[in-house]
């Protein structure tokens, strides 16, 4: 029997509770290089061309307080309400991450190209499935706020 490959690890986890919090996220994280395009990938509401070290005070006024995570080394940058909502993203990236074993060198944009391997339709539709509902997490949690703030 083959063994498995290895589940994601999560890689970074960063409480933003505070415009203090989101500020010290930007500085420590914005230049990471899918930082601010992974996060704002599923939020069509900002700008695209934010820079990195402002998306973390963005999301914090436009979806509140959240958990701002980078799961695996290679992996995507995300942004939760909550535990429950980074453990569904967890599973769909954790889906796609052991569908594309053996790994590679990370080189693109993509996961796939981030994990090194070649683009396939099933891993083409898992990280659709990743993106998907990275998007419906933020669109809830933006719209929740948005009628709360009013």
């Amino acid at each position: 029997m083959t063994p498995l490959p290895p589940l994601p690890v999560l890689a970074e986890l960063r409480d933003v509770d505070s415009p203090a919090a989101a500020r010290r996220a930007g500085v420590e994280f914005g230049r990471e290089r899918h930082f601010a395009a992974d996060l704002l990938r599923v939020r069509p509401w900002l700008e695209v061309d934010t820079a990195g070290r402002d998306v973390p005070a963005l999301l914090l006024q436009s979806e509140w307080i959240g958990f701002l995570g980078l799961l695996d080394e290679r992996g995507p940058w995300v942004y939760v309400q909550n535990v429950r909502e980074l453990q569904v993203l967890s599973h769909f990236y954790s889906r796609l991450f052991q569908a594309a074993s053996p790994h590679g060198q990370a080189s693109g944009d993509s996961l796939t190209d981030r994990l090194g391997v070649p683009s396939t339709p099933e891993l083409d539709e898992l990280e659709r499935d990743f993106w998907r509902q990275g998007a419906e997490f933020a669109l809830e949690r933006h719209e929740h706020w948005s009628r709360f703030r009013r």
